[in-house]
């Protein structure tokens, strides 16, 4: 893969929710918002065992997720590739929900969400989606 253009860094580091993009089960596609991690040039998704979008991925491997700004100026990012879903134990889930919930919510807010979602019977071993981008693109469509 070519030099990450910086904007397109900057909004992969965001708190900006993803545009999760695949093949389902049912051969149509799906899209599906989800919180995301850009780490070591991959896309990290953390979801409970044995979701659709899991399921769907160890069938066909091919995804994309978009990240956008929501006001003018509009900014883009796309993201294309393979998908591999592997086992995330416990440990290690509550640690990417943390880290998701403080980078989508800010600290206080992130706090009360991530004791909600310990609470209420989410944690235990998940999955996690890593996707290995091919293309990564950015758009801006300022007009500038």
């Amino acid at each position: 893969m070519t030099e990450l253009d910086p904007r397109a860094l900057e909004l992969l580091r965001s708190p900006i929710v993803g545009q999760l993009g695949f093949v389902g089960l049912d051969g149509y596609p799906h899209v599906l918002a989800v919180w995301f991690d850009y780490a070591d040039g991959q896309l990290l998704i953390g979801s409970r065992p044995g979701e659709y979008k899991c399921r769907s991925l160890r069938v066909d491997r091919r995804a994309a997720l978009t990240v956008s700004t929501p006001e003018w100026p509009y900014r883009m990012v796309t993201a294309v590739g393979e998908a591999t879903v592997e086992s995330l134990p416990e440990a290690q889930r509550k640690e990417l929900i943390g880290r998701l919930c403080h980078r989508y919510l800010g600290d206080e807010r992130g706090d009360r969400y991530y004791q909600k979602w310990s609470k209420g019977g989410h944690p235990g071993d998940g999955e996690l989606i890593r996707l290995q981008p091919r293309r990564i693109r950015f758009y801006d469509v300022s007009g500038e």
